[in-house]
């Protein structure tokens, strides 16, 4: 068996084949990698020809990993996991380092950013990246260490504990509160309803609410819609209209009355996972702020 001169493998080579088998194009890798797909094309095929092995069965609707490929992904990824843990190591030292987290906008507006002082005073030496997104696209394939994604996620790769219950409770300002008739779900039929336009994945709606409690609907419900869920929340505080409340997301909110429950709360029996990568050690940073997430999760 020859032996490979591993001093004439690049690390963007490398990188280029964990990018091109989780993202099963050249192109979407080259977009993760902010190269040209060119460059990850070249790069694929150089390392391919150092080995003499194939790393890629190339398809029309993308490419496949051989089992070659599949053998190598396993040691790449724990070699890249190794060099970043050093790096971060040499930098900011055993308890210090950057710690990257992904969650949806109205998350990390209303739970997280309120909470991050506590968490800084802890630990002063840990500095924290949050990242902001509406979709679950690519939750485990951007740069984050940490996800709190808007559903649950099949992803092998993952890990996954739960974070929180879904809970949803629709909300008000007080003044409009004040003119709506408590108690029974169908007086909401005639408030006006602010409604979520879920951009990528159908989402808990005000329909569904609805027939969670045996409410009949006899055609679509009027209202004014947005596709941010941040607006939907400002629309609500305004006073423009009734808003379907993720109790996570809009419990402080409640416990000072800038919105009041103006209807009976829905558990969907579904949790909020927490999620990390499965192939990565985790650096010190990440642990201790994984643990933190879930000690102050919400209950």
């Amino acid at each position: 068996m020859t032996e490979v001169d591993v001093s004439t493998i690049s690390l963007r080579a490398l990188r280029a084949v964990v990018a091109v088998a989780d993202a099963g194009s050249f192109t979407r890798a080259a977009l993760h990698l902010g190269l040209g797909q060119s460059a990850v094309s070249h790069a694929i095929a150089r390392l391919e020809k150092t080995l003499g092995l194939e790393l890629f069965v190339r398809r029309r609707d993308g490419v496949e990993p051989t089992d070659a490929a599949l053998r190598l992904l396993t040691r790449i990824r724990a070699a890249l996991a190794d060099i970043g843990a050093a790096l971060d190591d040499v930098m900011s030292g055993p308890d210090g380092g950057a710690v990257a987290i992904s969650a949806s906008t109205s998350l990390a507006t209303y739970w997280l950013i309120p909470r991050l002082a506590d968490f800084k005073q802890q630990h002063p030496g840990i500095d924290l990246r949050v990242l902001t997104t509406d979709s679950d696209r690519d939750v485990g394939r951007d740069d984050a260490d940490l996800w709190i994604p808007l559903g649950t996620i099949d992803d092998p790769a993952l890990e996954s504990v739960p974070f929180c219950a879904e809970r949803l409770i629709p909300v008000a300002a007080p003044a409009l509160a004040d003119r709506l008739v408590g108690g029974d779900p169908a007086d909401l039929l005639h408030a006006p309803l602010l409604h979520l336009e879920e951009r990528y994945n159908p989402r808990f709606d005000w329909p569904r609410w609805f027939r969670d409690h045996d409410v009949v609907l006899g055609s679509e419900l009027p209202g004014d819609r947005s596709n941010d869920y941040s607006l939907i929340l400002h629309g609500a505080l305004a006073g423009n209209g009734v808003a379907l409340g993720w109790e996570h997301i809009v419990r402080e909110l409640l416990d000072d009355g800038q919105l009041i429950a103006v209807g009976p709360a829905t558990q969907t029996g579904v949790a909020f996972p927490l999620l990390n990568r499965r192939s990565e050690a985790l650096d010190p940073g990440v642990v201790i702020f994984r643990e933190w997430l879930l000690a102050n999760a919400p209950t």
